[in-house]
């Protein structure tokens, strides 16, 4: 069963939505997130998208979203202003004009 999780990238004025169909957990796309993150040595919103989803490692699964997925186990935010990254364990949806993810607890990341 794939751990499905959504992505947003906070930078300047924008938002950027990304899916990951599979290892969303913390320890997974989360540890992924940081990693990357380090490896760049920026919080350049526009360089971690481009880094995310332009394939440059073969078969990340990352890819923009266009709406609120209501299948996931896992949110998480990048704040490339304030220089963060959370997860949350998805507790439900909010169903309305588009959906929106309901926040559990927050998961740790390290």
């Amino acid at each position: 069963m794939s751990t499905r999780c959504q992505i947003k990238i906070t930078y300047l004025k924008r938002e950027v939505l990304l899916y990951h169909h599979w290892d969303g957990y913390p320890e997974g796309v989360g540890l992924d997130l940081i990693k990357r993150q380090k490896h760049l040595k920026t919080w350049d919103g526009n360089i971690l998208v481009d880094e995310l989803i332009n394939n440059k490692h073969k078969d990340d699964g990352y890819e923009i979203a266009f709406q609120v997925h209501t299948d996931l186990d896992y949110w998480y935010e990048v704040d490339c202003n304030r220089k963060t990254i959370r997860c949350w364990k998805v507790k439900g949806y909010l169903l309305s004009d588009h959906a929106e993810v309901e926040k559990g607890e927050e998961v740790p990341l390290q």
